[in-house]
């Protein structure tokens, strides 16, 4: 059954044709002549949404962008601790068990802790600048661009890069509720066989001290969402960011939180999600282990 939902994708612009896209989430210089932050104008639209957990093995990473796993245990939100000493060793075990083609252990290279309402956060949880609780993302994306994957690959394996950069490389996120199942603001995510190279536009995201890039997307009819409706905390979203394997019918997934319409007494979101490197290869690692 299809229920709808809202999505805020990217409207084009024909400033995008003599000036690239930018997003800057820092400070400018007081005296800069621009003071603009971003050049991005958003188009709100109704999509449709389908539940796919009844037909779960009917979608896989390959032919569709996504798949679902089961994760048990982390119920709780997750402190640094937690997360570095066990959760991760966990999301790595899962993805070395459950998926094809993994060489070199996947490699956790980013987490991040979201709540539809941080101020629902419990107080006593103390969380680095990058674990703070964010709010869930309305807008259609893919977290990476094929630059910035190999930016990251050459920064932390400068030795050898060459050697990974020559293998099947995946950028994959593991999406996970915590503390309930989702009442409000679920993860969808839009089969990457119906996504047109045409509908995503590379962004520049401007932090101090780094440029890396993303995509949005322009909306297109031809776009299927799917999402699992009320995902508790032992389910797993699996998607990716990119694949260098050539003729992959899905090389990516779309993804975004939903706005819906939801009881007044809906719970609060909690999340995790962790960006995740996978290499179809061993490698030595660089200090001889």
């Amino acid at each position: 059954m299809t229920e709808t939902a809202f999505v805020r994708f990217l409207h084009w612009s024909s400033l995008y044709e003599k000036e690239r896209p930018f997003q800057i989430f820092t400070d400018l210089l007081p005296g800069s002549q621009d003071q603009r932050k971003t050049n991005l104008v958003w188009d709100e639209r109704q999509i449709g949404v389908r539940d796919f957990r009844a037909h779960a093995d009917q979608f896989q990473l390959d032919t569709h962008g996504f798949t679902t796993r089961d994760l048990p245990g982390f119920h709780e939100l997750l402190d640094r601790d937690t997360i570095t000493k066990e959760y991760l060793p966990a999301v790595q075990e899962m993805l070395q068990s459950e998926l094809e083609d993994v060489g070199t252990p996947a490699l956790t290279h980013h987490s991040k802790i979201r709540s539809s309402r941080p101020e629902a956060t419990e107080k006593r949880i103390n969380f680095s600048d990058q674990t703070q609780p964010l709010l869930p993302s309305n807008y259609a994306h893919i977290d990476a661009g094929p630059i910035s994957i190999v930016q990251r690959i050459e920064n932390s394996f400068p030795g050898n890069a060459t050697n990974i950069l020559r293998q099947r490389i995946r950028a994959v996120n593991v999406w996970k509720p915590l503390c309930n199942p989702v009442e409000e603001w679920p993860l969808a995510v839009c089969d990457g066989a119906t996504v047109k190279p045409d509908d995503l536009v590379e962004t520049d995201s401007v932090r101090q001290g780094s440029v890396s890039t993303n995509y949005y997307a322009k909306y297109a009819p031809e776009q299927m969402w799917y999402y699992l409706k009320h995902q508790s905390p032992e389910e797993v979203l699996i998607f990716k960011h990119f694949d260098s394997e050539p003729g992959i019918p899905a090389p990516y997934a779309l993804h975004a939180s939903i706005r819906q319409d939801v009881p007044v007494d809906a719970k609060p979101r909690h999340s995790i999600e962790v960006r995740t490197l996978i290499f179809s290869e061993t490698f030595e690692s660089e200090d001889g282990n």
